[in-house]
């Protein structure tokens, strides 16, 4: 059997031009993605290039569109900017309580990306008999999590409201003929750190969806909600329109100037109540990423392609972060707080979806780094740290019977697969391609993987410590310490996926966006994965589908009727 080749990553990052004069700024170059960059080198001249007072492309105003090439103006009370899961919640939350909305995108339709929405003890959780889950200790151990580097009122707020809010979109897609279920996580006690509560909604059409794996049928309420904006309640939305600069006067943001991208003719969008950015995450833009998120770029690729504003289930570079950049320019302040990645879960051959391999891993040497029995988006950011950015996992066939139940990915709460020897299966078929290897022997497989021969020590150690059910490594819980014992054997690698970035815009408890004094700019208002202040540290999966659920759901729901209260 052939020697499976390790993964290549790109390696360093390259940093945009520095050292841009004020002249420059007041000139207002144009800033530019994924711009070209030196090679930064070493030394003094390099370490100069990353300062806190570089000035980045992104960070530049443009010059200010004349208002001559302003062919057209429309009004209403509200103006959202993106047709994402946030922007169709807001827009809609917005006309059902009685404000007039133009919503403008440039996607050509409906965006949404996976399909978990967390919401507590809604009429979907009662049904299935999930009781409700309390803030406490779950959300302080979330605190923990995240350093404290986070706003506590919008995790309340979502909180107290998530019940509402998730039980109006429900009722939406019922009207559609769209379903909802819940969708299980990880089965760990309500004491564990890693506990995850049963409060992922996801929906679907077909019951033959649910023999596929739910969690991915987010694009039907997506178009749904699109639908229901212009046909029932009488709102405007604008395809294939990019936003292109803010407009603030006397302090206040009162409009947005979009470039039809087919005539390259300018629209301004007037909003006498607000303009609310739902423009997706700036993973697209390598300058930002640079900056903000460094860490990601080992692993995220497809950056210098052509944006796809209508991307949906895309693994690399996905938004160019358009929101992002217009709220800056027009004094928006950056979260203080570390901007965080949703990393891809190692859950094969895991024993819940959302978790890591909880048999034996190893890193790059051979060596095992860790306690396995964690949550994926734990396990992603343990294994950022390693040599190749890649760990090994390693098992036997044994693992299939005493390693069971098994979770099904995606599966609807409360249901397996049948046996073990419909997992062995999976792993034969190699199902969800992690590029499963299988040998009769620990040695054959181990130089299969690439491994050092060595490796078979660790195996070896780590088969010892099951036999006791004592991990005095890394005290993994004794029903995890599964040996390595009855082949035929099996081993992948994993490495970390970038899914999107998370966060951004300071923001406060009403979703107005800040200055760097705090101060809400009026008008201004962030939503989705351009609101910062929500996230910190890594994006854990304990909440599964919190994204969708806070910052794409409740909160723009509530924003809607804070807006027309105002």
């Amino acid at each position: 059997m052939a020697k499976l080749d390790r993964r290549t990553f790109l390696k360093g990052a390259a940093l945009s031009a520095a050292g841009v004069g004020a002249a420059a700024a007041v000139a207002g170059c144009t800033p530019s993605s994924n711009s070209a960059a030196p090679d930064s080198g070493s030394g003094p001249a390099a370490a100069a290039l990353n300062t806190a007072d570089q000035q980045w492309a992104f960070e530049i105003p443009p010059a200010a569109i004349d208002e001559s090439a302003i062919t057209a103006t429309e009004e209403a009370d509200v103006i959202v900017v993106g047709a994402g899961m946030s922007g169709l919640v807001s827009a809609t939350s917005c006309l059902e309580h009685g404000l007039s909305v133009i919503l403008v995108t440039a996607s050509e339709g409906a965006i949404s990306r996976g399909g978990s929405n967390h919401g507590i003890n809604t009429t979907i959780t009662q049904a299935m008999g999930i009781p409700k889950y309390s803030p406490e200790p779950f959300y302080r151990t979330q605190y923990l999590a995240n350093g404290g580097n986070f706003l506590p009122a919008l995790w309340y707020k979502f909180y107290n409201n998530s019940t509402e809010a998730m039980n109006w979109l429900v009722d939406i897609a019922a009207k559609a003929g769209i379903k909802c279920t819940i969708e299980s996580g990880p089965e760990y006690a309500a004491d564990d750190p890693m506990y995850t509560p049963g409060a992922a909604h996801a929906f679907y059409v077909e019951d033959s969806e649910l023999e596929g794996g739910i969690g991915g049928g987010e694009p039907h309420i997506a178009a749904e909600l699109a639908r229901y904006i212009v046909d029932d309640l009488g709102g405007t939305i604008v395809w294939k329109t990019k936003a292109e600069q803010l407009t603030r006067e006397g302090g206040r943001v009162s409009s947005v100037i979009a470039s039809d991208m087919a005539s390259g003719e300018y629209t301004r969008f007037t909003g006498s109540r607000a303009v609310i950015l739902a423009t997706g995450d700036f993973s697209h833009d390598r300058d930002m990423i640079t900056k903000y998120c460094p860490e990601a770029l080992p692993i995220l690729w497809e950056l210098d392609n052509e944006v796809n504003y209508d991307a949906s289930m895309q693994v690399g570079g996905l938004m160019p972060g358009d929101g992002h950049k217009m709220a800056l320019w027009a004094g928006a302040a950056w979260q203080q707080a570390p901007n965080v990645l949703m990393l891809g879960r190692p859950n094969l051959p895991a024993d819940q979806p959302y978790t890591s391999h909880t048999g034996l891993m190893v890193d790059a040497n051979g060596q095992r780094f860790m306690n396995e029995d964690v949550l994926g988006g734990i396990a992603c950011a343990t294994i950022m740290n390693l040599p190749q950015i890649t760990a090994w996992c390693i098992w036997g066939t044994n693992r299939a019977a005493d390693g069971a139940p098994w979770g099904k990915p995606n599966y609807v709460h409360g249901t397996y697969f049948a046996s073990p020897e419909e997992f062995i299966k999976t792993w034969d078929d190699d199902a969800y391609g992690f590029g499963v290897i299988k040998n009769d022997s620990l040695q054959g497989l181990i130089a299969d993987l690439g491994l050092p021969p060595e490796t078979i020590d660790t195996v070896n150690r780590y088969n010892e410590l099951c036999a006791t059910g004592v991990d005095e490594d890394y005290y993994k819980k004794p029903e995890k310490m599964i040996g390595v014992n009855d082949g035929p054997f099996y081993g992948c690698p994993f490495s970390p996926m970038f899914l999107t970035s998370l966060g951004g815009i300071r923001a406060n408890r009403h979703n107005q966006a800040l200055d760097a004094e705090d101060t809400p700019i009026e008008g201004l208002y962030v939503v989705g994965s351009v609101m910062g202040n929500f996230y910190s540290s890594v994006y854990t999966f304990a909440m599964e589908g919190i994204n969708y659920g806070a910052v794409c759901v409740t909160l723009p729901y509530v924003l809607g009727k804070e807006l027309a209260e105002a």
